[in-house]
């Protein structure tokens, strides 16, 4: 239901705003007219006996007993007040019943006894029989009074709640509105959809800036997923293009097929074989996690074996690589520490210019074993840090020295799998400096493991 334009949700508040007005508007006039019915016939029932009590004080004094006693006076003011009135003489006998036999008989009716005196002694017992709820006109004419007075206060309040409902409503609806028409705008695929700053603190106001972290999380991921697609084809075109033009002249016999030839296709080849593995390492770690076929192995030894398949790429580079590797023996898959190991290295050698050195080493703490590997390159940006291991980014130096920004977020993949974890850093010597910890012992399940600093 659309109402005064507040939507759904916006009637409902208006509505319960109203409910709550009138249900306390109708116990305050059920309280107070009780209350007030209750005291005005005590009032009037405690007037009316002194009355009464005085008049037939007076005609007994005026004759100086029952006998002749004027007793008009009582009468009129017990007649007025709708009650029945008995007289007895001190020594019990009946002196006066006006209609006050069957009120005693009654269960509703109030009581009420009073002692008759004269020149202070006692001279007769009054009781009078009030009927419960009897008023007289002008206490009715109080009750009907104050009753269309409840009655205004309520339309009044009724008109107040509203009018504060409405605000109200409409200052909640309008952020929350506001949210639905950006979250449809952002689910058809509108970029820079933003829900902006809401008036007023709380719950709407955090869920619009969460929204608005979310929608830029986004736009930041498609962004960086256009630049991947587009790095990624750069990326693929150049070893496409080498193997292409080589099997064309190895086909139309420009060439022949030496062993640096087929070498040259070889290394090409491979180079496509590692971008599609960091592809599917991402993927798979996405999906499901990844599956690692773990066992004892000692990282130092995986780190050589990694440091040996490249030593070709850093001759070539003129890069000295420094190995310090002692026995730290974890628990882990082998082939995926590896490509760690291979990819921090790759990126090493990748941003050590020429002449250049960089240092791997692998050591044993108390609960943990460390990974370092270490160049003599520009180095990181300290605002860059702590983006380098998100997928696709590639910071101020890797523009220039290319790649795809994959292999430092498939490294931290891998390592948080074995339940460590991987950072970067600057070297000593201003290089970046790319630190991973692993736990001795095999991670505990639902136990975290806490890091020294």
């Amino acid at each position: 239901m659309r109402w005064w334009g507040l939507g759904g949700l916006g009637a409902k508040l208006v509505g319960a705003f109203i409910g709550v007005a009138l249900s306390a508007e109708a116990v305050f006039a059920a309280v107070t007219l009780l209350t007030e019915r209750s005291d005005v016939a005590s009032v009037q029932r405690a007037e009316t006996t002194t009355a009464v009590v005085s008049a037939l004080t007076n005609a007994y004094t005026a004759k100086g007993s029952w006998r002749g006693a004027d007793l008009k006076a009582a009468l009129a003011l017990v007649n007025a007040s709708g009650a029945g009135v008995a007289l007895g003489s001190p020594a019990g006998k009946a002196l006066w019943d006006a209609g006050a036999s069957s009120l005693f008989r009654d269960g509703n009716a109030v009581l009420v006894d009073r002692k008759v005196t004269s020149g202070g002694r006692p001279v007769a017992t009054l009781r009078l029989a009030f009927p419960r709820g009897s008023l007289d006109p002008a206490a009715r004419h109080l009750r009907s009074t104050l009753a269309s007075a409840l009655l205004l206060s309520a339309a009044l309040a009724s008109a107040g709640a509203l009018a504060v409902a409405v605000i109200a409503a409409r200052a909640i609806v309008r952020p929350v509105r506001r949210l639905s028409e950006a979250a449809r705008a952002l689910g058809s695929g509108t970029n820079g959809v933003r829900v902006g700053a809401t008036s007023g603190r709380g719950e709407l106001a955090e869920l619009g800036q969460a929204f608005d972290h979310m929608a830029a999380s986004l736009e930041r991921h498609e962004r960086l997923r256009q630049v991947m697609v587009a790095d990624i084809a750069h990326e693929l075109r150049t070893p496409v293009a080498i193997l292409q033009a080589e099997t064309e002249s190895l086909v139309d016999g420009v060439r022949e097929a030496t062993p640096e030839s087929l070498a040259s296709l070889h290394e090409e080849a491979v180079r496509l074989a590692r971008m599609v593995q960091d592809l599917q390492t991402l993927a798979s770690a996405d999906a499901a996690g990844l599956l690692l076929e773990r066992s004892w192995v000692d990282l130092s030894l995986v780190a050589a074996e990694a440091a040996t398949s490249l030593e070709a790429r850093f001759v070539e580079r003129h890069v000295h690589l420094v190995q310090d590797l002692s026995r730290a023996v974890v628990w882990g898959d082998p082939n995926r520490l590896r490509q760690v190991v291979t990819n921090l290295l790759e990126n090493a050698g990748k941003f050590t210019p020429r002449g250049g050195a960089a240092r791997l080493a692998v050591s044993a703490g108390e609960h943990y074993v460390q990974l370092e590997v270490a160049d003599t390159g520009p180095g990181i940006a300290a605002e860059e840090r702590e983006r380098v291991f998100e997928r696709f980014f590639r910071g101020s130096a890797g523009r220039t020295a290319g790649g795809t920004g994959i292999g430092l977020a498939v490294v931290k993949q891998i390592v948080e799998a074995h339940g460590g974890q991987v950072r970067a850093t600057s070297a000593p010597n201003g290089g970046a400096l790319f630190l991973v910890r692993l736990p001795l012992e095999p991670p505990v399940e639902g136990k975290e493991l806490v890091w020294p600093s």
